[in-house]
């Protein structure tokens, strides 16, 4: 039987967030905002880029352009990017409802 899905919060850029996830799904979402987090925290650091906003799409690019180029981003061997795809929308569809 699996359990219900719960919200879990997570912080980017000095902001909370809740996302609900199925809890075996949890370590990856915290690690996932981590490393969100980082890499926007690295932009507002070198650049003079000061909305949140465009912070999030500099490093949503970053990311992409990491994926595409076939960096490893600390996460697990088996995600393939079809799966990886499906986690970021549903991640992105879970932030769009709260």
């Amino acid at each position: 039987m699996t359990q219900p899905n719960r919200p879990v919060t997570v912080r980017v850029m000095e902001k909370d967030y809740r996302i609900v996830c199925p809890p075996e799904e949890q370590g990856m979402l915290l690690r996932t905002a981590e490393y969100l987090n980082d890499e926007m925290a690295e932009i507002r650091k070198t650049s003079k880029v000061l909305s949140t906003e465009r912070i999030a799409v500099l490093a949503a690019l970053n990311i992409t352009r990491q994926l595409l180029e076939g960096r490893e981003l600390s996460l697990p061997d088996n995600l393939d990017g079809e799966e990886l795809e499906a986690r970021i929308d549903t991640l992105l569809e879970a932030m769009e409802r709260e």
